[in-house]
Protein backbone atom coordinates (compact mmCIF):
# COMPACT_ATOMS: atom_id res chain seq x y z
CA UNK A 1 0.00 0.00 0.00
CA UNK A 2 1.18 3.55 -1.19
CA UNK A 3 1.46 5.80 1.74
CA UNK A 4 2.39 9.78 0.71
CA UNK A 5 5.15 10.99 2.42
CA UNK A 6 4.74 13.66 5.30
CA UNK A 7 6.29 16.65 4.40
CA UNK A 8 6.85 19.08 7.13
CA UNK A 9 6.55 23.02 6.22
CA UNK A 10 8.74 25.49 7.25
CA UNK A 11 9.19 28.88 6.41
CA UNK A 12 12.45 30.29 5.70
CA UNK A 13 13.23 33.69 4.91
CA UNK A 14 15.83 35.16 2.37
CA UNK A 15 17.24 37.97 0.69
CA UNK A 16 19.06 38.37 -2.42
CA UNK A 17 22.34 40.37 -3.43
CA UNK A 18 21.81 41.83 -6.90
CA UNK A 19 22.01 39.63 -10.05
CA UNK A 20 21.55 36.60 -7.05
CA UNK A 21 19.59 33.81 -8.14
CA UNK A 22 17.38 31.86 -4.86
CA UNK A 23 18.29 28.33 -4.17
CA UNK A 24 16.12 26.13 -6.39
CA UNK A 25 14.87 22.35 -5.83
CA UNK A 26 15.18 20.50 -9.25
CA UNK A 27 12.16 17.80 -9.12
CA UNK A 28 9.42 17.63 -6.71
CA UNK A 29 11.48 15.18 -4.08
CA UNK A 30 14.64 16.60 -4.54
CA UNK A 31 15.92 16.87 -0.76
CA UNK A 32 18.26 19.92 -1.37
CA UNK A 33 18.15 23.07 -2.98
CA UNK A 34 20.64 23.92 -5.71
CA UNK A 35 23.11 26.98 -5.10
CA UNK A 36 24.45 29.34 -7.57
CA UNK A 37 27.44 31.03 -7.90
CA UNK A 38 27.06 34.71 -7.37
CA UNK A 39 30.26 35.77 -9.44
CA UNK A 40 32.45 33.81 -12.31
CA UNK A 41 35.36 32.63 -10.09
CA UNK A 42 38.77 31.05 -11.58
CA UNK A 43 40.10 28.05 -9.39
CA UNK A 44 43.61 27.27 -10.06
CA UNK A 45 44.88 23.41 -9.47
CA UNK A 46 45.65 23.32 -5.40
CA UNK A 47 43.81 26.28 -4.67
CA UNK A 48 40.53 26.82 -2.45
CA UNK A 49 38.55 29.47 -2.94
CA UNK A 50 35.51 31.12 -1.46
CA UNK A 51 32.29 31.73 -3.71
CA UNK A 52 29.04 33.67 -2.99
CA UNK A 53 25.70 32.76 -3.42
CA UNK A 54 24.68 35.84 -2.72
CA UNK A 55 22.22 34.91 -0.90
CA UNK A 56 21.60 35.27 2.99
CA UNK A 57 18.79 32.62 5.08
CA UNK A 58 16.85 33.36 7.80
CA UNK A 59 17.02 29.48 9.18
CA UNK A 60 13.97 28.60 11.68
CA UNK A 61 15.65 28.31 14.98
CA UNK A 62 16.17 24.31 15.82
CA UNK A 63 17.19 24.06 11.86
CA UNK A 64 20.37 24.30 10.29
CA UNK A 65 21.29 23.90 6.46
CA UNK A 66 24.14 21.55 4.87
CA UNK A 67 25.62 22.88 1.94
CA UNK A 68 26.84 19.69 0.17
CA UNK A 69 28.63 18.87 -3.12
CA UNK A 70 26.34 18.26 -6.03
CA UNK A 71 27.58 14.86 -7.72
CA UNK A 72 27.23 15.61 -11.73
CA UNK A 73 29.76 18.37 -10.87
CA UNK A 74 32.02 16.02 -8.12
CA UNK A 75 31.69 13.28 -11.10
CA UNK A 76 32.97 15.32 -13.91
CA UNK A 77 35.40 18.00 -12.05
CA UNK A 78 38.06 18.18 -10.00
CA UNK A 79 35.89 20.19 -7.92
CA UNK A 80 35.24 19.41 -4.39
CA UNK A 81 33.29 21.36 -1.20
CA UNK A 82 36.24 21.70 1.43
CA UNK A 83 34.37 21.26 4.05
CA UNK A 84 31.38 19.00 3.39
CA UNK A 85 28.74 19.65 4.93
CA UNK A 86 29.44 22.58 5.98
CA UNK A 87 26.63 24.00 8.70
CA UNK A 88 25.09 26.76 8.23
CA UNK A 89 23.50 27.99 11.99
CA UNK A 90 20.49 29.06 12.28
CA UNK A 91 21.18 32.38 13.76
CA UNK A 92 24.07 33.00 10.73
CA UNK A 93 22.68 35.85 8.82
CA UNK A 94 25.30 36.25 6.85
CA UNK A 95 26.29 35.39 2.95
CA UNK A 96 26.16 32.06 2.01
CA UNK A 97 28.94 30.98 0.37
CA UNK A 98 30.79 27.92 -0.65
CA UNK A 99 34.35 26.68 0.05
CA UNK A 100 35.61 25.07 -3.01
CA UNK A 101 38.99 23.42 -4.01
CA UNK A 102 40.46 22.01 -7.07
CA UNK A 103 41.90 19.12 -6.04
CA UNK A 104 43.91 18.70 -9.19
CA UNK A 105 47.28 18.34 -9.35
CA UNK A 106 49.28 21.30 -10.91
CA UNK A 107 52.25 19.08 -12.07
CA UNK A 108 50.45 16.15 -13.32
CA UNK A 109 49.08 16.48 -16.95
CA UNK A 110 48.55 12.77 -17.33
CA UNK A 111 45.73 12.74 -14.83
CA UNK A 112 43.91 15.30 -16.49
CA UNK A 113 44.53 13.77 -19.92
CA UNK A 114 43.24 10.44 -18.88
CA UNK A 115 39.87 11.84 -17.78
CA UNK A 116 39.71 14.43 -20.94
CA UNK A 117 41.17 12.19 -23.94
CA UNK A 118 40.19 14.69 -26.45
CA UNK A 119 42.55 17.18 -25.57
CA UNK A 120 45.36 14.80 -26.41
CA UNK A 121 45.02 15.91 -30.26
CA UNK A 122 45.54 19.15 -29.70
CA UNK A 123 47.51 19.68 -26.89
CA UNK A 124 50.12 21.59 -28.05
CA UNK A 125 48.50 23.83 -30.04
CA UNK A 126 46.45 24.82 -27.05
CA UNK A 127 48.61 24.79 -23.69
CA UNK A 128 51.92 26.63 -23.47
CA UNK A 129 54.75 24.74 -21.56
CA UNK A 130 56.37 26.84 -19.13
CA UNK A 131 59.25 25.68 -16.33
CA UNK A 132 57.89 25.60 -12.98
CA UNK A 133 60.76 28.01 -12.08
CA UNK A 134 58.97 30.62 -14.45
CA UNK A 135 56.01 30.16 -13.30
CA UNK A 136 56.62 30.72 -9.73
CA UNK A 137 58.18 34.12 -10.44
CA UNK A 138 55.64 35.55 -12.19
CA UNK A 139 53.02 34.93 -9.04
CA UNK A 140 55.06 35.28 -6.57
CA UNK A 141 57.89 38.50 -8.16
CA UNK A 142 60.58 36.28 -6.29
CA UNK A 143 63.72 34.46 -7.70
CA UNK A 144 62.97 30.89 -7.49
CA UNK A 145 66.22 29.51 -9.03
CA UNK A 146 67.22 28.71 -5.67
CA UNK A 147 64.62 25.90 -5.53
CA UNK A 148 65.62 23.86 -8.64
CA UNK A 149 62.70 23.53 -10.34
CA UNK A 150 63.56 24.75 -13.99
CA UNK A 151 63.29 20.97 -15.21
CA UNK A 152 59.76 20.37 -14.05
CA UNK A 153 57.11 21.77 -16.22
CA UNK A 154 53.52 22.81 -16.46
CA UNK A 155 51.14 23.74 -18.90
CA UNK A 156 49.02 26.95 -19.49
CA UNK A 157 45.80 27.04 -21.53
CA UNK A 158 45.22 29.89 -23.24
CA UNK A 159 43.88 32.45 -20.54
CA UNK A 160 46.78 32.10 -18.88
CA UNK A 161 45.88 29.67 -15.99
CA UNK A 162 47.18 26.12 -15.58
CA UNK A 163 45.93 22.48 -17.28
CA UNK A 164 43.25 21.99 -15.22
CA UNK A 165 41.49 24.98 -13.85
CA UNK A 166 38.54 25.40 -13.17
CA UNK A 167 35.81 28.05 -14.29
CA UNK A 168 33.08 28.33 -12.69
CA UNK A 169 30.33 30.98 -14.40
CA UNK A 170 28.07 33.65 -12.57
CA UNK A 171 25.02 31.42 -12.20
CA UNK A 172 26.31 27.78 -12.13
CA UNK A 173 24.80 25.28 -10.09
CA UNK A 174 27.65 24.70 -7.66
CA UNK A 175 26.45 22.84 -4.27
CA UNK A 176 23.35 22.45 -2.86
CA UNK A 177 21.54 23.13 0.39
CA UNK A 178 19.71 20.37 2.65
CA UNK A 179 18.00 21.77 5.99
CA UNK A 180 17.96 19.40 8.47
CA UNK A 181 16.60 19.82 12.17
CA UNK A 182 18.60 20.08 14.96
CA UNK A 183 18.71 18.18 18.44
CA UNK A 184 20.98 19.40 21.29
CA UNK A 185 22.14 16.74 23.81
CA UNK A 186 22.84 17.48 27.46
CA UNK A 187 26.54 17.30 28.02
CA UNK A 188 27.18 14.80 31.34
CA UNK A 189 30.88 14.90 32.37
CA UNK A 190 31.45 11.28 33.79
CA UNK A 191 34.62 9.39 35.20
CA UNK A 192 34.48 6.19 32.69
CA UNK A 193 32.24 6.29 29.92
CA UNK A 194 33.13 2.81 28.87
CA UNK A 195 30.57 1.57 31.83
CA UNK A 196 27.94 3.42 30.10
CA UNK A 197 26.11 1.50 27.57
CA UNK A 198 27.86 -1.28 24.82
CA UNK A 199 31.70 -0.44 24.54
CA UNK A 200 32.54 -2.01 21.30
CA UNK A 201 36.50 -0.92 21.71
CA UNK A 202 38.72 -0.14 18.96
CA UNK A 203 37.85 2.23 16.67
CA UNK A 204 39.02 3.76 13.16
CA UNK A 205 38.57 0.57 10.59
CA UNK A 206 38.61 -2.11 13.67
CA UNK A 207 35.13 -4.02 12.70
CA UNK A 208 37.66 -4.50 9.71
CA UNK A 209 36.23 -4.78 5.86
CA UNK A 210 33.54 -7.08 5.36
Amino acid sequence: MNQRILRVTIKLYLALEPGAKAPLRASEDASGYDLFAHHDAVIEPGETVLISTGVRLAIPEGYEAQVRPRSGLSLRTKLRVANSPGTIDADYRGLVSIICENTQSLLDPVSYLLGHPDEIDHFHERYQSITLNEYMHERTRKDCSTLDLSEKNLYLDPQGHPLGTIYITRGERVAQLVFMKVKIPELIEVDDVSVIGNDRGGGFGSTGKR
